[in-house]
């Protein structure tokens, strides 16, 4: 199955009420959690947004210069500037752990019984595998983001670096929550990390999905079905296992 037909079949099961639901709920309640959060700590982060601002000594000068000729806006510019990029991520995994530990295995459940009803279930992951896979995957989000996270303010190249790191966490969380529930352990290993299955790419076009506004409340649950559909269909094709094509 190629990453675009993934996500056509992803498109068919979005659509349906009960994903519909599950799409848009993690999604508000990451962001009502995170407002919530900076409000909270509004001093906090207004004297770390100012710590980044005073690190940048082009930024700052060029700030010192434009008050001298009445100019301002400089440092709100770049703190609504921060916040969004750092407000956008953060709802964006933290509503991709909702539906990691929630949200996959009751979509796969969805997706299986309705598209791949023969496939056998030998639950070779569960609960705890996924919670530690999903804290080593957001490990190396945060050590990466933290390291390129001035590089984030480069026009037009910058969106891509948060958009290529949070496609690197989406196929490390999502392909083991995929497989959980059908593979067998040695099956869910082997193709974790199959060389020929094209995790990093289902990864990166489901952030993709996320420079796009209105996506933002389906790119989670979407990508989520797109990973569902691939590695089910890679897992019925090893074990040539009938498909059933899915219907709207």
């Amino acid at each position: 199955m190629t990453v675009f037909e993934a996500y056509r079949r992803a498109a068919v099961s979005q659509v349906q009420p009960a994903m519909l639901v599950l799409a848009i709920v993690p999604v508000l309640m990451a962001a009502v959690l995170w407002i919530v959060l900076i409000w909270w700590k509004w001093t906090l982060v207004l004297a770390a947004i100012d710590a980044i601002f005073k690190a940048m000594p082009l930024l700052d000068g060029l700030s010192d210069r434009l008050v001298l000729y009445g100019v301002k806006v400089v440092p709100a510019v770049f703190s609504l500037w921060v916040l969004t990029a750092t407000y956008i991520p953060l709802t964006l995994v933290t509503a991709l752990g909702f539906i990691s530990i929630a949200g996959m295995p009751i979509m796969t459940r969805h997706v299986a019984a309705r598209d791949y009803p023969a496939l056998e279930r030998r639950r070779g992951g569960g609960l705890g595998g996924s919670l530690v896979n999903s804290f080593k995957a957001v490990i190396w989000f945060i050590l990466p983001a933290l390291l390129t996270f001035p590089l984030w303010f480069v026009p037009l190249a910058g969106p891509l670096i948060p958009a290529f790191l949070l496609g690197r966490l989406n196929g490390r969380v999502l392909r083991y929550d995929a497989l959980a529930d059908h593979a067998s352990a040695d099956e869910l290993a082997r193709m974790a990390g199959a060389a020929g299955l094209r995790w990093g790419w289902l990864g990166f076009a489901g952030a993709l999905l996320n420079l796009i506004p209105f996506f933002w409340f389906f790119s989670t649950t979407l990508t989520g079905l797109a990973f569902i559909h691939y590695a089910l269909d890679a897992l019925a094709a090893g074990r040539g296992t009938p498909l059933q094509e899915s219907t709207p």
